[in-house]
């Protein structure tokens, strides 16, 4: 199965940027370029909470430009991670199940299963607040998981933790998206990731305009130096 975006032009208040891209399921992406070309009004367009104004959106030879967000298949994990705070992990993540879900016998064994996957079963009834960043994130993860969409939109929710753990969450996104043969579309202004997270790459420029890069492609044009 393939996602593509065919001349889609998303328009977010008064900017709009145009991409082209395509990609297999179980393959990943990334959206780079400075702060303010775009990249999250694109991350939004795809999840269908800005509108695209020209071009198709296609997935699974669909057109899914015009349907409601719940229908697509992307599931959206933001910087904030977007825990309530009043809430265990556990039931963090049972919200991915849908607000009605009750933490039956069976929703607490998919609840487990999931939790065990980015390893927090241990903290599974502890509040956000008692955890740690990284521990937030892999929560934000596992709530994204349970929802079963085959593509996760990651809007630099990393951007607050140090490479050392950037990186650790990363391999594990890279671990449970190979075992469910999952993609990621990943938002980052920094080099670092996108090399770290392969695939292919649609680069953004200040002026909303966009280039798509096969990987191989991408790294032997633009030669970027890495820090660690």
């Amino acid at each position: 199965m393939f996602l593509s975006a065919s001349k889609c032009q998303i328009k977010n208040g008064g900017f709009s940027v145009q991409c082209d891209f395509s990609v297999e399921i179980g393959n990943h992406l990334s959206l780079f370029g400075p702060s303010g070309s775009g990249k999250s009004s694109v991350l939004l367009g795809l999840a269908g909470f800005l509108p695209i104004i020209n071009g198709d959106l296609v997935y699974d030879d669909n057109s899914i430009s015009k349907i409601e967000p719940k229908d697509r298949p992307f599931d959206l994990i933001f910087q904030e991670n977007n825990l309530f705070p009043h809430l265990t992990v556990s039931r963090n993540i049972l919200l991915g199940l849908g607000a009605k879900a009750k933490m039956d016998l069976q929703n607490s064994r998919i609840v487990n299963e999931i939790l065990d996957l980015v390893g927090l079963y241990k903290e599974r009834n502890r509040l956000p607040q008692d955890i740690s960043g990284g521990q937030r994130s892999r929560a934000a993860i596992a709530r994204s998981l349970i929802r079963k969409k085959p593509i996760l939109l990651l809007d630099e929710p990393f951007a607050a933790l140090d490479f050392e753990l950037k990186n650790e969450i990363l391999a594990l996104l890279l671990r449970v998206t190979r075992k469910n043969n999952l993609s990621i579309i990943l938002v980052s202004h920094d080099p670092r990731d996108v090399q770290y997270l392969g695939g292919d790459v649609v680069l953004f420029s200040e002026n909303g305009q966009t280039d798509f890069y096969k990987n191989k492609s991408f790294w032997s044009k633009f030669s970027y130096k890495l820090h660690t």
